[in-house]
């Protein structure tokens, strides 16, 4: 097997009333009115080799799985500024 790490980084403008909260033990999310979110990975795929035609999606559960499966570690961390 091989180890492939993957490295996302995103940046939102997000207005005044968003905060980052504590929401369990150690665990900061993003609270948007009554809603608590947090960040993961969403592997989109498609089939479509053209890139002006693909439409990428999660709709493929299995495929979606697997790659979920194999995800060892994932590390969030949120900041505002």
């Amino acid at each position: 097997m091989k180890k492939l790490t993957v490295h996302i980084q995103a940046e939102l403008e997000v207005p005044d009333d968003w905060e980052i909260v504590e929401h369990g033990p150690g665990i900061r999310v993003l609270k948007i009115g009554e809603n608590y979110v947090d960040f993961d990975i969403a592997p989109l795929a498609t089939e479509c080799s053209d890139p002006d035609e693909a439409e990428w999606s999660d709709e493929d559960e299995e495929l979606t799985s697997r790659i979920l499966d194999a995800v060892t570690g994932i590390d969030v961390e949120l900041s505002i500024d």
